[in-house]
């Protein structure tokens, strides 16, 4: 496995990956897939100070971790949200806690002061992956979204860096 900085190159596998989280589970609450041209916009906002790393296995994308600003407001700045999907065939292999130790490193070397990650209540893997990591639950929203005909749950972790 390899890990890097996202290409442009990099998003047809990467929309690929998101359009199965939509579709197949509760991680993201969208609820349409996306376009690869919506996808090349959504890489577009990143930049160094936000980035999207991939995991790649022979040369392919087996998932991907990214940093956005939490809020858009000046002040929010170094408050960054993290993003992690894996492609489902390589799902449990260790992937997403790979991904998410280099994207700590790098938000460290990138200045940023705290970690923010969104899971939908009931992902216990996820929610087990951010505690071993350190992160703390910090708040719990009762029946914020509807997906697959069911009221979800999100909480709220946090790492201070």
């Amino acid at each position: 496995m390899n890990i890097s900085i996202a290409t442009q190159e990099d998003v047809k596998e990467i929309v690929t990956i998101y359009n199965d989280a939509i579709l197949n589970t509760t991680a993201t609450f969208d609820t349409k897939t996306k376009t690869l041209d919506e996808m090349l916009q959504w890489f577009d906002k990143h930049s160094d100070l936000y980035p999207v790393i991939v995991s790649k296995e022979n040369g392919v994308v087996t998932g991907y971790c990214s940093l956005t600003q939490f809020k858009e407001k000046d002040a929010y700045k170094h408050t960054v949200e993290l993003s992690v999907y894996i492609h489902p065939e390589h799902r449990r292999k260790g992937l997403a806690k790979a991904l998410m130790v280099e994207m700590i490193k790098v938000a460290k070397e990138l200045g940023h002061h705290t970690i923010i990650s969104c899971i939908t209540s009931g992902n216990e893997v996820s929610e087990r992956l951010h505690e071993k990591l350190s992160f703390e639950k910090v708040g719990h929203f009762y029946k914020t979204g509807q997906k697959f005909n069911q009221w979800l749950d999100i909480v709220y972790y946090q790492i201070m860096l």
